[in-house]
C-alpha cells in the first residue's frame, strides 16, 4: 500500500493517492508542472514520487479548484497565499529556546492573527476582483460571439428569402407580361382581320341597307369593349401581384425585428442572472470571513482564559 511507513508518516505511490482522490495520475503529473514551484513532490533517491498525507490534501484543494473552474493564475496566486500562511503558522508554532523571552512571545499570537486578518481581507477583495473579471470577460465573449453567430446566420437567411422571393415575382411578371402581350397582339390580329373584312364586306355591299352598316358598326365596337376589358382585367392581376409582394416583404421586416427584440431580451435576462449569482457569492463569502472572524475570536477568548488559570 504504501512505499515507507515508519511512526511518524506515511508515503503512497502515485498510482495510490490517484485512486484515493480520484484523478488520474497524468493529471497529477501536469498540476505539478504547472504548479512549478508551488507544488513540490518529494522523490526517493531513485527518482521515484512519493506522497504523504500533507502533499495529499494539498492536491484534494486544487481539484476542488479545479472543479470550480478557476484558472490556472488564479489556483497560482491562492496556493501562494496558503503557502506563505501555512510558512507563518509554522513559524509561530516553533518553541522558544531561552526561557528568559517566554513573556516577549506572549504577544505574537494576537499579532499574527491581526496580521492573518489583514492578509483575509486582501485575499477576498483579490478573490472578488478576480472573479467579477473572469466572469465579465467570460460573458462578454459568449455575448458577443452568439450575437455575430446570429446576425450572421439572420442576414444570409434574410437575403436568400428577399432574393428568392424577388426572383420568383420577377419571372411570375415576366410570365405574365409575356402572356399578356401574347394576347393583345392575337386580339389586335383578330381585330384587324375582322374589321377588314367588314371593310372588304362594306366594299362589296356598297348597296348595302343602313341596318348591314349599323351592325358592323356594333361588331365592331363589342370586339374593342371586350379586348379592352381583357387588358384592364391583365393590369389589375399584375398589381395585385406587386401589392402581395410588398406583403411578404413587410412581412419578413416584421418577423425579424421581431425575433431580434425577443433574442435581446433573452440576452438581458440571462445577463441579470448573472449579477445574481456574483451577489450571492459576494454573500456567502463574506458570511465565510465573518464566521471565520467569530471563530478566531472565540478561540483567542479561549487561549487567555487558559493561560489565566495556567
Amino acid at each position: 500500500m504504501f512505499i515507507m511507513e515508519t511512526q511518524f508518516m506515511k508515503a503512497y505511490t502515485i498510482k495510490e493517492v490517484s485512486k484515493k482522490i480520484g484523478v488520474p495520475s497524468g493529471t497529477l503529473r501536469q498540476w505539478e508542472k504547472d504548479l512549478n514551484g508551488l507544488l513540490v513532490i518529494p522523490r526517493s533517491k531513485q527518482g521515484v514520487r512519493f506522497f504523504t498525507d500533507t502533499e495529499i490534501e494539498l492536491l484534494g484543494k486544487i481539484k476542488e479548484m479545479r472543479e470550480k473552474n478557476l484558472s490556472k493564475e488564479m489556483i497560482r496566486h491562492l496556493m501562494q497565499i496558503h503557502l506563505d500562511g501555512r510558512g507563518e503558522e509554522d513559524a509561530g508554532t516553533l518553541p522558544a529556546s531561552p526561557p528568559a523571552v517566554t513573556r516577549s512571545l506572549e504577544a505574537n499570537p494576537v499579532n499574527d492573527m491581526e496580521l492573518f486578518m489583514e492578509a483575509l481581507d486582501s485575499y477576498k477583495e483579490s478573490f472578488l476582483a478576480d472573479i467579477r473579471s473572469e466572469i465579465r470577460n467570460g460573458i462578454r465573449k459568449e455575448v458577443l460571439e452568439e450575437v455575430k453567430k446570429e446576425i450572421t446566420r439572420g442576414s444570409v437567411h434574410t437575403v436568400k428569402t428577399i432574393s428568392d422571393s424577388i426572383y420568383k415575382t420577377a419571372e411570375g411578371t415576366k410570365s405574365q407580361l409575356k402572356s399578356l402581350s401574347h394576347k393583345i397582339e392575337q386580339v389586335s390580329e383578330d381585330t384587324s382581320e375582322t374589321f377588314g373584312a367588314f371593310s372588304e364586306e362594306v366594299a362589296r355591299a356598297s348597296e348595302g341597307t343602313s341596318e348591314q352598316i349599323r351592325q358592323l358598326t356594333s361588331r365592331v365596337s363589342d370586339s374593342s369593349e371586350a379586348a379592352s376589358e381583357e387588358f384592364k382585367t391583365m393590369i389589375h392581376y399584375i398589381s395585385k401581384s406587386a401589392e402581395i409582394t410588398n406583403h411578404e416583404i413587410t412581412s419578413l421586416i416584421d418577423t425579424l425585428n421581431k425575433d431580434r427584440d425577443a433574442y435581446l431580451h433573452a440576452m438581458n435576462e440571462e445577463r441579470e442572472q448573472y449579477r445574481v449569482d456574483i451577489k450571492q457569492r459576494e454573500d456567502i463569502f463574506q458570511d465565510f470571513v465573518v464566521g471565520f472572524r467569530q471563530a478566531a475570536a472565540a478561540e483567542e477568548k479561549a487561549k487567555k482564559g487558559w493561560k489565566f488559570w495556567k
